[in-house]
């Protein structure tokens, strides 16, 4: 009777395996299907682009267990557009990212033969597929890519949704944008000291840090001219002027800091950092940028909003207002947050010490005002079209990679920024300058 029972488990055991094995390969059947109905839809008109990418003599799953730096050439990449298709050949393909490489959804880097316009972004050769994994919404890079062209900030880069399939493994909705680098339509330096750097204190152990007098961990990005002398001579320039700018800021001379930096420019990336929330703000992906010996340092272009918006609880900190779209990262009287700030990144940035100072914060309530106050409305209506636009596609990206509901997230992100924008109405947009400095404008 035993024995009996003990085979009847086993085959409800073996009936159940196969039952579940049927099911992932129906769904995997369906969703293939699915793939190419769009991929059909795109030619016809409605959808998103889809960007096709053949992997030569190596595979995904080996790209992915691999080593982000490793670049693989020779590549096949489509582009699939309402117009047609675009061949490209010779594409290289990497991994990118620093915490979201290694993701389940990775993120990518691709580089063309020649300077190519994909989807009326402008030409480039590198381009960055964000995967956008930590996002359930997939629109806070989006939303604060608009934000910053709200404000006017200079070289702020745009970006396009696209489904992406690498060989025949659908990878789900991805975001296309250029890379940050010199170029014409990224950073438009010409000056051959020019340079970009970024702040990155959160991965230093992983980088090549460039340390400042106060311990800030500057990464060199890009130069305009690639030789060791100039590259020296330009991260020197840079240097003793960043340097000059860290002593200034902790004796508050303003006087001093307008002549080293662009403060306008400092003034917009605050705004956008702090309407975002951005935990990752003013300690990594803080770029910056000097074209040659006679500029000031320039802030900017704005990047990596995955954790933005409400959605990343600060990890030294179990404060729920964290999530709050009604606090502030960097104007509290009180040192809780900054010392939190301190402890998390080993340093403080300038922009706390920036804001301490009246002065600068009248040119952020300024740049507020002549850029963004009475436009929540155009944001809005700018966040429910891209919304409705990756609806369809977000939904099977979700599945895909088991995320959570898009609409509730859409949904969230909508009234954080709805509730945001009125509350910074009331700290930027109203009330009387403390002091009586004409306006800085933007040094070119």
């Amino acid at each position: 009777m035993k024995k009996r029972k003990k085979q009847s488990r086993l085959w409800i055991r073996l009936f159940l395996l196969a039952c579940g094995g049927l099911i992932v390969v129906t769904l995997g059947w369906l969703l293939r299907l699915d793939l190419a109905r769009a991929r059909k839809m795109n030619e016809r008109g409605p959808g998103l682009p889809t960007i096709q990418i053949y992997l030569n003599d190596v595979t995904l799953d080996e790209i992915k267990s691999g080593d982000k730096s490793t670049k693989y050439e020779d590549n096949v990449l489509e582009l699939v557009t309402r117009e047609g298709v675009s061949v490209f050949d010779d594409v290289e393909i990497k991994g990118r990212g620093n915490s979201t490489w290694g993701l389940p959804k990775a993120p990518y880097q691709i580089k063309l033969e020649q300077k190519t316009d994909l989807l009326g972004l402008g030409a480039a050769k590198k381009w960055v597929l964000l995967a956008n994994y930590l996002d359930g919404s997939n629109l806070r890079n989006d939303v604060a890519l608009k934000f910053a062209g709200m404000i006017g900030e200079k070289y702020v880069t745009r970006g396009e949704f696209v489904r992406v399939m690498i060989d025949d493994s659908y990878e789900g909705l991805y975001y296309l944008t250029h890379k940050i680098e010199i170029d014409k339509k990224s950073v438009d330096l010409r000056d051959r000291y020019g340079v970009l750097m970024e702040v990155d204190n959160l991965h230093r152990e992983y980088e090549d840090c460039i340390e400042t007098d106060a311990g800030v961990c500057l990464v060199l990005k890009d130069l305009v001219e690639d030789d060791d002398e100039v590259e020296k001579e330009a991260i020197s320039q840079f240097l003793t002027v960043y340097n000059a700018f860290e002593k200034a800021t902790r004796r508050k001379d303003y006087e001093a800091i307008v002549e080293l930096v662009d403060v306008r420019s400092f003034a917009e990336y605050y705004l956008v950092s702090e309407f975002s929330a951005n935990p990752d703000a003013y300690c990594s992906s803080f770029f910056l940028y000097k074209n040659g010996e006679n500029d000031k340092i320039h802030a900017g272009p704005v990047w990596d909003f995955d954790y933005a918006f409400g959605n990343y609880k600060w990890n030294w900190s179990d404060d729920d207002k964290i999530y709050s779209p009604y606090e502030t990262m960097a104007l509290r009287d009180e040192s809780a947050i900054r010392q939190g700030e301190k402890e998390k990144n080993g340093l403080m940035s300038e922009i706390y010490y920036l804001m301490e100072m009246p002065e600068f914060r009248d040119e952020v309530r300024r740049v507020f005002r002549e850029k963004l106050s009475g436009r929540s409305g155009e944001l809005l209506d700018w966040m429910r079209m891209r919304r409705d636009l990756i609806r369809d596609e977000a939904v099977v990206n979700a599945w895909r990679w088991g995320l959570e509901n898009f609409d509730e997230e859409a949904e969230y992100l909508l009234d954080w920024v709805e509730e945001r924008f009125d509350y910074f109405e009331q700290e930027y947009g109203k009330g009387e300058f403390e002091t009586k400095n004409e306006p800085l404008g933007v040094t070119v």
